[in-house]
């Protein structure tokens, strides 16, 4: 079955609600951003989260020794990289830590793809590509760039909703399925909102 990573959370409130609806990763973002979480209130929401929903932090050209603390803090179990990071940087947190490693790709084209899969990372993240942003933009990209040849588990974000997702499940096979403002009204999280799209995701044959 697809696994759902509910991204973004940011208020006891979320932790509240993934933890009685159970998705299998709590995404935390330590970027810039209107989501972006300080190393205290993540601490504080991760001590709350259900202990079999993995938390995963969300860094943009984080400096390498600041993600490994965060790591052997236990303060996240996975770490999703969105900037510029290369096989150098991931090569060496990997050494530091025993968390796997998700790289985001902001996919423009399926030999970009097939060249972020050589990364030394345990999975792929693929996203809209939008110029001047690392994530994050609620628009969808094409299945189709996704090469059929695609070998590691990948995670697919951008643009889904509890109305679309089923419909793109049914053109690809991801790993996981990643969402944020697709289950948030009014820049907050619902839980009606994270309560359809999981069905909808687990629904799917």
């Amino acid at each position: 079955m697809t696994k759902v990573k509910i991204c973004g959370l940011r208020t006891p409130d979320d932790i509240g609600y993934v933890n009685q609806l159970k998705p299998d990763y709590a995404g935390f973002v330590f970027a810039p951003s209107k989501r972006q979480v300080s190393l205290l209130l993540a601490l504080r929401m991760r001590v709350r989260l259900a202990p079999q929903i993995r938390a995963v932090g969300v860094f943009v050209n984080e400096p390498l020794e600041t993600v490994a603390a965060l790591c052997r803090q236990k303060i996240i179990d996975i770490v999703q990289l969105h900037g510029d990071e290369d096989a150098s940087y991931i090569g060496r947190l990997k050494e530091q830590t025993a968390v796997p490693v998700i790289r985001a790709v902001r996919v423009q084209n399926k030999e970009q793809v097939l060249e972020a899969e050589q990364l030394p990372c345990d999975y792929l993240l693929l996203d809209t590509f939008v110029e001047g942003q690392y994530g994050g933009s609620g628009k969808q990209f094409d299945p189709s760039l996704i090469p059929e040849q695609l070998q590691k588990p990948y995670f697919l974000a951008g643009g889904l909703d509890e109305h679309n997702v089923r419909e793109i499940l049914t053109r690809c096979r991801p790993f996981a399925v990643d969402v944020s403002s697709g289950v948030e009204t009014n820049g907050y999280k619902d839980f009606d909102k994270i309560r359809r799209f999981l069905e909808a995701v687990r629904q799917n044959p």
